[in-house]
């Protein structure tokens, strides 16, 4: 049996190692994961360890959980769902507060994903429903990331997924996250037939796929837009963006530099994880802020314009 200590802080700093930690499980037939030490987890960490059980188990891997006892966070675990996608039964917690503004559980990516974008943006933003709501720019950012995301996961990954957020009131952050179990990018463009995707690694592959109109449906004429502008929306608002995928990483900061590498340890992750960190109120004027990414896109035609997506 592989055992896993989960580590203390599952965040900015501990998400890397922990992904790739998770990849190196994968041919175990069995799996003890320890939650003993872990005292903080972002969507993230939960989106990528349901996805990773879920696949897990429907490999046909035996998966123990241990140390709930002695865990500082159970009680948070229980309330953002991941026992229950894990398939974990635990007596019922105590009687729970309301999660609007505060938190999305973890949740499946299932049809139809408008529904779900709508639902988790109006728990991060509530009242953004009304376009005059002061929250309504948050509303629409949340909604359009999370719909994008998803619809990759949806039609190209093969696999399952799962999405969580969450509202960091003292902060000020706003945190989304989406992750799957199935081929990952490079796999999808392999998968659907395209010629060039044979010199790529998975690092340059994620960068492909956030250039604008790279799609593994080429012949669409409105696809292979939507990780393009987010990845714009993030740098507009100033946001921190990361993707992992295989072994490859991309990762935008808050100033706009893009950092293309690989995953520490000769990791592997078998999906693709996404997530954006952005500040409550850079989405402020939300119609605006698309209309200036499809410029930087090279979507509109502008005397700036920038063609294609540049790490």
């Amino acid at each position: 049996m592989a055992e896993m200590l989960l580590p203390s802080q599952i965040n900015a700093n501990g998400l890397l190692p922990f992904i790739a930690q998770l990849g190196s499980l994968e041919s175990e037939e069995q799996i003890e994961l320890d939650f003993t030490a872990l005292r903080r987890v972002t969507p993230a960490g939960l989106a990528a360890l349901g996805a990773a059980v879920h696949r897990w188990k429907r490999n046909g891997r035996s998966v123990l959980f241990r140390g709930l006892v002695r865990c500082e966070i159970t009680g948070y675990l229980q309330r953002m769902d991941l026992f229950r996608v894990c398939g974990v039964d635990l007596p019922e917690g105590s009687r729970w507060h309301d999660a609007k503004g505060r938190f999305v559980s973890l949740r499946l990516v299932d049809h139809p994903v408008d529904q779900m974008g709508h639902e988790m943006a109006a728990c991060l933003a509530p009242g953004g429903e009304d376009w005059e709501h002061p929250m309504s720019s948050l509303y629409e950012m949340a909604w359009y990331v999370l719909t994008e995301a998803g619809n990759n996961i949806r039609q190209h990954s093969a696999g399952t997924g799962f999405a969580s957020a969450q509202v960091n009131r003292q902060e000020g952050l706003v945190r989304l996250a989406l992750a799957d179990n199935g081929m990952g990018i490079l796999g999808s463009f392999r998968n659907a037939g395209l010629p060039w995707s044979t010199g790529l690694d998975d690092a340059s592959a994620i960068v492909r796929a956030l250039e604008p109109r790279v799609s593994c449906k080429p012949n669409d004429p409105n696809e292979g837009v939507g990780l393009t502008l987010v990845s714009e929306l993030a740098r507009l608002t100033k946001g921190w963006l990361l993707i992992v995928s295989g072994s490859g990483i991309l990762q935008i900061s808050a100033g706009g530099a893009v950092k293309v590498s690989t995953l520490p340890n000769s990791g592997y992750y078998h999906g693709t994880l996404f997530t954006l960190t952005l500040a409550q109120d850079s989405a402020r004027g939300f119609s605006e802020l698309l209309h200036d990414a499809k410029i930087q896109a090279g979507l509109l035609r502008t005397e700036h314009a920038r063609g294609k997506f540049t790490p």
